[in-house]
């Protein structure tokens, strides 16, 4: 019998190995429009005091729980307060899995081979899942998710470097506060006026085609995309449960 192993420290999980698959760091991202929370990358913009986090539009407290409730999955839990009114991009429980051993993924019932093309493969689901060249098993579940009313919940795979990127993401749901269109590269991010970047989202066309281009798109695609971001009142919450199967 594969046997799972994980290490988890200060709550969270900084690697693990199911059978030949290896996976970690697992976290959380956070985004307004000028700042950008992560566990496991370099924030932005962002300053942690404890639990609580100071971002260019406000302050919000963030609480993520990492647990091993069985010999064969792991549980994750985020739940993101608005300590001011804030406006967000979106919230992410993010899972890396090493693509070495991994045959292809699925989601939405749609085969994706790992491509280096840096696509995120976003549907309203709740299930991804990897399959092992060993014929093991990996699934992500999205178990409860709630948006204040706000914010919808979605899934997303993404093929990138030398792995395979899952993430629980809770986006803006419609109609939007605020759209931010963008161009942004290594030198400079130049953004379009607000009642510019509204204009345009009023329109299904443009909506259509610019709504997070550059995600969609993948690496070949200039980093130009339209970002709606909905707010949050002071007191107001976001949260995520997801639990990975490994069978």
């Amino acid at each position: 019998m594969t046997k799972l192993t994980t290490t988890i420290t200060n709550n969270k999980l900084i690697s693990g190995q199911y059978g030949d698959i290896a996976f970690g760091p697992w976290g959380l991202e956070c985004s307004d429009q000028h700042s950008f929370v992560t566990l496991t990358d370099q924030p932005r913009n962002a300053k942690q005091v404890g639990d609580i986090w100071h971002l260019s539009g406000g302050r919000i407290r963030i609480a993520y729980e990492t647990r091993k409730p069985t010999s064969n999955t792991v549980g994750l839990k985020l739940r993101i307060q608005a300590l001011d009114e804030i406006l967000l991009q979106d919230a992410v429980i993010r899972l890396v899995f090493d693509k070495a051993a991994i045959k292809y993924g699925r989601i939405a019932d749609k085969t994706v081979h790992h491509t280096n093309s840096d696509k995120y493969r976003l549907y309203p689901t709740n299930k991804v899942t990897l399959i092992g060249k060993d014929g093991v098993t990996i699934s992500v579940t999205l178990d409860h998710a709630d948006g204040a009313g706000r914010f919808d919940p979605y899934m997303y795979l993404r093929d990138r470097g030398d792995h395979w990127i899952i993430h629980a993401r809770m986006l803006p749901s419609a109609p939007v506060d605020q759209v931010w269109l963008r161009w942004a590269n290594r030198f400079f991010t130049l953004s379009a006026p607000g009642w510019f970047s509204a204009l345009l989202w009023r329109m299904p066309v443009f909506k259509k085609l610019l709504w997070r281009l550059r995600e969609r798109m993948g690496r070949h695609c200039p980093e130009i995309q339209a970002v709606p971001l909905n707010r949050l009142k002071a007191g107001q919450s976001l949260s995520m449960e997801v639990t990975c199967h490994f069978q």
